[in-house]
């Protein structure tokens, strides 16, 4: 069977474009995969990991909120943020995530649009210490 044709891209630029034989990745509603000759569906995606099995090897992004659309020969990636493992620095990701959980514990819970940003930077900062 064909590999997938994969593209990730942020509002900044096309961050990768190659083909996959399964994407992994973090979706609203929990983690799935997709395969070649996946049926046609559009995903929320939560803050997390993204992996693709790419011939060259397994590729690892850590992605921001954004939508997974998907079909049987290609997944297309729309997020805000996606960040190779070579930039991430663990002992600031660290950092980031004590303080967000610090303020996390302070946030004003009637204000939705900070929260979600906050939780946003969360699952950014737990999926740099996983990659």
């Amino acid at each position: 069977m064909a590999d997938l044709q994969v593209d990730i891209v942020t509002p900044q630029k096309l961050i990768y474009s190659g083909s996959a034989s399964e994407v992994r990745a973090p979706g609203w509603e929990g983690q799935f995969d997709v395969l070649p000759g996946h049926s046609l569906f559009l995903a929320l995606l939560h803050g997390g990991v993204l992996e693709l099995m790419t011939p060259e090897g397994p590729k690892r992004f850590v992605v921001g909120r954004g939508f997974a659309e998907a079909g049987p020969d290609r997944v297309t990636i729309l997020t805000d943020r996606c960040v190779s493992p070579d930039d991430v620095d663990k002992g600031a990701a660290q950092k980031d995530l004590v303080a967000f959980e610090d303020e996390l514990a302070t946030i004003n819970g009637y204000d939705d649009a900070a929260l979600a940003r906050l939780e946003e930077k969360l699952e950014v900062a737990r999926a740099m210490l996983e990659i």
